[in-house]
């Protein structure tokens, strides 16, 4: 086999075999979607041989060409194909299981025939198994497509100039020779009571899809256990093909009466090798197999001869599909790709790939004048692709279930449009040679008008049927179509009879879903909810849905009383690239549960799988109840069912694959088994002890009781059951010793013992004695126990007829045990026992002080608790709960001793259950709370009993941390519950009003908070970097949030009132950039505002602006004596400001926004240089959005203050007046003279007295010195 080229078994055989593939000449992609060696070639259609686009392969070397085209209407694709007497040969596309991927075509000058896959070249070899098949990838956007093929092939030219139009119409056959009668015999009426076997599974094109599968996570259950199809290897049976010839590509289940009484499985092998005479390689089969033997299945003897003058049987696919008529009845089996030839081996060649069918009677044979291969419509017909020429008959046929018509599907006729027909007799028309009734047909018998087949071109209609009463109108037959293709997507047709215009009307039209889709590749009629109106079951193998990783899908539309417009279906889905619903089918009630159950099969999931679901009330069980899996690779492309193959009364299933095997599962027989269990006695009385043998002194009679009832009733095996008494399951599973035991059982409370129920409802019983343990602490709460049962396997099974005996399987929809509770006989409840119990309860919110357990009740507002919540991250319900009688006068009415107390708090979604807190108890404390798992109830034990006269306060605390803004109110369910006698125990809902007050503060500082202006002034044109503007000016807000975190309550926003001009339009403050820190990234309104001038920003923000100190141009002076100017910029009065609003997005606890700015100084000089300072007020506050107004926002605004200063070189002094300088000189020597005078007077100025002072001075300092004698005299 060459890389890269299609290859898959189901094709021809070799190139030098003549052989073609299964749907067309190979197994392609029908939507002109190729890959791998497939290349696509299109020419606009003109009715001859060339007209339509073609696949073509180039197999004369074994080379492929890799090409892939996308188109998105449908072309007619044929195939090429080497073989044959000219090299060249046309092969109409199969319809089978295995090539339905994708569908070939070899060229031809007439027609295109249609298969069970897509379109496409064949392979020019075929010849491997289908275990080794290649499958190459074929997608229709992005979406693998299971189409039936086309075919066109080249050859010889038609006769009148052939074209695919021409070719004289055959003259209609003799009526007995073409029809017969369809009318069940007498034994088969008789045998009809039972259901006859629904149509088997029609397949669809299988290469053109990646082999290679792709196995999801499974959005389908695997179940562990099976339920009643038996699939222990010893029961299973497996029958096997011909290697290579697709044995098991289409089922049926017969059941011949006459010669003899025989339950046959009817196999079709479209692959299989031809007879002797038929003078071809490979024509198919069909095959007959008695499940009760051991040897192969033989194959039966028909259309075992062949003329190569007129036909062709190579490759012609007979047994692509196979149906039984029922009990007694007839057999179909079709070769769509039957071949009628003209002029052979001429110039002249033609070959038309009409298809035909044969009609067996119930012995399998040709008896009367309806069996025999005549059933081939469009031989004699219009030819060409346009008409009938590729009409490929049989790929879907069926009969009926009153035994009057049957159906064929032509998918090719009319350019694969398709067409369904239906013929009819009975035995008493066909004897008088009367034919009114039918035959019907899509586009009419005799009009042959196109334009009533109600789908477009290559639609393919006839791909798959069913029919049955009961689908529009409970009294008309109503035929079921498929035509996967239709509008890219599929769909399926409902057609009914025109008895006047012989014409088949469509009455409703199922559309599917998702494009190529393959909506309606199988269909099946089956009344799942038992209300005598039909539903319908649709296959879409090819639907693909990305988000669920869901590949194929089974939808189900229940019938809502012949009306189907509104009826929205159940859609079933398969895993990946599954395939899932590539066979839907009806296959009968399996576990007699009184509705009609369906398989699906998924080939390309593993090895493939069969997926039971149940049918029911309701219409159907979504959820699988079985999952078959098979051995042999695409288990499960075919499916037969609804009869009873082993004579057990249950019906059977077989599952075919494409590996030359199908494998028969047997039901088992249900059970259902009723059982009973009574405690002697019924309640334990601590008090009363008895000699039974227990350490306690007090025992309990166990005894459980058995009986088994089937379908049918006549079904009466003897059954050996395992039955099981077993105490307290749940209490030993939580780790507890279990109170009682069963005696000579040792410590576990379990017994088992064997019985045998010989017939259906024979009653059974077991019986034993169950001890009460010593010095039991828990003796109120009952104690449960438990009986169950299960079905003995015995060691050996004795066969029936010739198959080894099926065993019953219990009712997995029963119930497998039952269980009662024996309960303590109650105390404190009277002399009549009867506890008559009074539970009152009262309630409080309060809050919490940090993690103390000290509670303050919330305040009352208009009579409902309020709660402020600021930073406390829960509060507390106070909750009290009294059992003390309603009237202290009659204290015997109530107030008793309520047990099993409870109070179960349900709690709003935005309260959590956090813990409790038992404060006072009365008597005793005895308390308990246990929450689920989200936190959003709680059970809190008060008691078993409660006491009477009992009181006990507790507080529940729940977190606060889920309140929203949204959150106005909060509302707690209370409810108190006790086994004890009560009627008053409603809910009650604990409200409280909710106010939250955020814990935001806002501050600001301005850095330098001292500023100066001066220099000269520079116009607002001639800057270019914020340097020129004046001073620099960062403003810094620090937000602080003391409570809960904004993301969890709302949205916050920093306001800022920017002073951005004043009152004439000149600049006061110029923003130049706004940062945050502790803050996402922040992005404040109106961003235009943010350097509105887009100035070139400074490179170092904190350097100093250095004013120029030079005179003003206009020489105002400053007066030093001039009164003192002082004036205060803000928004209120003489600035326009502008609101930048800065969101805090991610604030938690705090944050700052620091928004730089410059003084504009030209601005300054022009109008405020007569000022000694100023001061510019900016005001900053926070603003929260809520859906709601309880929220409360205190002291979240704040102001920051900037003085503006003119610089020294504004500031200058001007001259002072001449009479000033005066007065001050005068001042000046008036107070020297003064003065001096008073020197003057105290003597300042006489020269004795300062002698006399000086020699004063001196005097007192000089005295006597000693001589040099006196000194060394007293120094000796």
């Amino acid at each position: 086999m060459n890389e890269g080229s299609l290859h898959l078994h189901v094709g021809p055989p070799s190139a030098s075999a003549q052989g073609s593939g299964p749907l067309g000449p190979a197994h392609h992609q029908h939507l002109s979607l190729l890959t791998g060696s497939k290349r696509l070639s299109g020419s606009a259609p003109n009715g001859n041989h060339n007209s339509s686009a073609s696949l073509q392969e180039d197999t004369r070397a074994g080379a492929a060409r890799p090409a892939a085209r996308l188109r998105v209407s449908p072309p007619r694709l044929p195939g090429q194909v080497r073989g044959g007497r000219e090299g060249q040969r046309r092969v109409a596309p199969h319809r089978s299981r295995a090539g339905r991927e994708g569908a070939g075509g070899g060229r031809a000058r007439r027609g295109q025939g249609v298969g069970r896959a897509g379109a496409g070249p064949a392979s020019s070899s075929l010849d491997k198994t289908p275990a080794s098949l290649q499958r190459t990838t074929g997608s229709f956007s992005g979406r693998e497509l299971p189409a039936r093929g086309s075919g066109r092939a080249e050859s010889a030219t038609c006769p009148g100039g052939g074209a695919g139009r021409g070719g004289e119409r055959r003259p209609r056959w003799p009526r007995r020779q073409r029809r017969g009668s369809l009318e069940p015999s007498p034994e088969r009426r008789a045998a009809a009571q039972l259901p006859a076997p629904l149509p088997v599974r029609r397949p669809m094109a299988a290469a053109g899809r990646l082999w290679l599968l792709y196995l999801s996570a499974g959005l389908l259950p695997r179940l562990g256990a099976a339920f009643n199809l038996d699939t222990r290897e010893d029961n299973v049976i497996e029958k096997t093909g011909d290697s290579g010839s697709l044995f098991g590509f289409s089922l049926a289940m017969h059941w011949q009466l006459q010669p003899e009484d025989k339950r046959l499985l009817l196999v079709g092998a479209p692959r299989a090798v031809a007879l002797p005479l038929q003078k071809a390689n490979r024509t198919g089969g069909l095959y007959s197999c008695d499940i009760t033997s051991r040897g192969p299945c033989p194959r039966i003897e028909f259309d075992n001869d062949a003329d190569p003058s007129s036909e062709s049987k190579e490759d012609q696919w007979m047994g692509v599909t196979v149906q039984s008529q029922g009990p007694g009845g007839k057999v179909v089996t079709c070769a769509h790709r039957y071949e009628k030839r003209q002029h052979v081996n001429t110039k002249q060649e033609s070959r038309d790939i009409f298809g035909r069918c044969y009609v067996l009677s119930q012995n399998l044979r040709i008896e009367d004048d309806m069996d025999g291969g005549d059933w081939s419509f469009c031989d004699g017909r219009l030819r060409g692709h346009e008409k009938f020429g590729s009409c490929q008959q049989g790929v879907a046929a069926t009969f009926t279930k009153d035994f009057h018509y049957i159906a064929f599907g032509a998918p090719g006729t009319y350019n694969w449009k398709g067409i369904v027909r239906v013929e009819q007799k009975n035995n008493t028309f066909f004897d008088m040679n009367i034919f009114e009734d039918g035959p019907y047909e899509v586009g009419g018998e005799t009009d042959h008008d196109e334009s009533l087949v109600p789908v477009p071109a290559n639609s393919y209609l006839g791909f798959s049927l069913d029919s049955g009463k009961g689908i529009v109108s409970k009294d008309e037959i109503t035929f079921v179509s498929g035509a996967p293709r239709a509008n890219h997507s599929g769909a399926v047709v409902l057609l009914k009879r025109d008895v006047k215009s012989a014409h088949l009307l469509p009455e409703h039209i199922f559309d599917g879903e998702g494009l190529a889709s393959s909506f309606g590749y199988d269909v099946a009629v089956v009344d799942l909810n038992k209300d005598g109106w039909q539903d319908i079951v649709i296959g879409a193998p090819q639907y693909f849905d990305r988000s669920g990783e869901v590949g194929g899908a089974a939808y189900v539309y229940i019938n809502q009383q012949g009306r189907w417009n509104n009826v929205k279906p159940i859609r079933l889905n398969g895993t990946k690239d599954s395939m899932f619903g590539i066979a839907v089918k009806n296959i009968g009630d399996i576990n007699q549960d009184g509705y009609p159950d369906i398989a699906v099969g998924a080939p390309y999931d593993g090895k493939g799988k069969v997926f039971i679901y149940h049918g029911s009330a309701n219409g159907i069980n979504t959820k699988p109840t079985q999952i078959l899996e098979g051995k042999s690779p695409f288990f499960g492309y075919s499916i037969a069912g609804n009869m009873d193959l082993d004579r057990n009364s249950y019906p059977d299933v077989a599952v075919g694959s494409l590996s030359d095997s199908v494998t028969i599962f047997r039901s088992r027989p249900v059970i259902n088994i009723q059982q009973t269990i009574t405690v002697t006695p019924n309640r334990i009385d601590l008090h009363q002890k008895m000699p039974c043998g227990a350490p306690s002194g007090i025992c309990l009679k166990v005894k459980a009781c058995f009986e088994y009832t089937a379908k049918p009733t006549g079904y009466n095996p003897s059954i050996t059951i395992a039955g099981t008494l077993e105490a307290e399951k749940e209490r030993r599973k939580s780790g507890l010793s279990s109170r009682v035991q069963f005696r000579n059982q040792g410590s576990e409370p379990k017994y088992t013992q064997e019985l045998t129920l010989s017939r259906q409802k024979q009653k059974v019983c077991m019986e034993e004695t169950l001890w009460l343990q010593e010095n039991i602490r828990d003796k109120l709460r009952p104690i449960p126990i438990t009986a169950s049962v299960e079905i003995q396997e015995p060691s050996t099974r004795r066969r029936v007829n010739s198959l080894p005996e099926v065993l019953p399987i219990l009712n997995s929809n029963e119930p497998k045990s039952v269980h009662t509770d024996v309960h303590f006989l109650k105390e404190g409840c009277g002399d009549d026992n009867v506890c008559n119990s009074n539970l009152k309860l009262e309630y409080k919110f309060c809050t919490r002080e940090g993690n103390q357990d000290k509670f303050s009740y919330l305040p009352i507002q208009k009579g409902v608790p309020e709660l402020v919540l600021k930073d406390q991250k829960d509060i507390a319900l106070e909750i009290t709960v009294t059992n003390s009688p309603s009237n202290p006068k009659n204290p015997t009415k109530d107030g008793d001793d309520a047990h099993e107390a409870k109070l179960i708090a349900t709690f709003p979604d935005t309260l959590t259950y956090s813990a409790y807190r038992e404060l006072r108890a009365f008597p005793e404390k005895q308390l308990s709370c246990v929450a689920n798992q989200n936190g959003s109830q709680a059970d809190c034990e008060l008691g078993n009993p409660f006491k009477r006269n009992s009181s006990v306060t507790f507080y529940l605390i729940l977190s606060t941390t889920e309140i929203t803004f949204d959150t106005t109110d909060l509302d707690v369910n209370l409810k108190l519950e006790t086994t004890s006698n009560q009627d008053n125990l409603a809910s009650i809902t604990a409200t409280a009003r909710v106010v939250i007050e955020l814990l935001l503060s806002v501050s600001g500082v301005a850095k330098p908070s001292q500023v100066y202006f001066g220099g000269s002034v520079i116009g607002e044109q001639a800057m270019k970097s914020e340097e020129e503007v004046g001073s620099l000016i960062e403003y810094e807000f620090r937000v602080i949030n003391l409570g809960k975190p904004l993301k969890n309550l709302g949205t916050a926003t920093l306001n800022i009132q920017w002073p951005k001009e004043i009152s004439n339009g000149k600049w006061l403050l110029y923003l130049v950039k706004v940062e945050s820190k502790g803050l996402e990234k922040i992005a404040c309104q109106p961003q235009k505002e943010i350097n509105f001038l887009k100035l070139k920003e400074a490179h170092n923000s904190r350097k100093k602006r250095e004013i120029a100190e030079r005179q003003t141009d206009d020489g105002r002076k400053f007066s030093l004596f001039a009164e003192r100017k002082y004036q205060t910029l803000n928004c209120s009065v003489n600035v326009n400001c502008v609101n930048i609003g800065c969101p805090l997005r991610g604030l938690d606890s705090k944050a700052s926004v620091v928004l730089r700015s410059r003084l504009w100084n030209s601005t300054f000089l022009e109008e405020y240089s007569k000022m000694n300072y100023l001061d510019i007020l900016v005001r900053a506050s926070i603003d929260v959005t809520a859906a709601t107004e309880n929220i409360k926002l205190p002291n979240a605004g704040t102001q920051v203050r900037v003085t503006v200063f003119p610089s020294k070189t504004v500031a200058q002094y001007s001259g002072v007046p001449w009479w000033i300088i005066l007065v001050a000189i005068l001042a000046g020597i008036l107070m020297l003279a003064l003065l001096v005078f008073l020197l003057w007077k105290c003597g300042f100025f006489k020269r004795n007295k300062k002698d006399h002072y000086d020699a004063t001075y001196h005097k007192a300092e000089i005295h006597a010195q000693p001589s040099d004698k006196e000194r060394l005299t007293s120094d000796a």
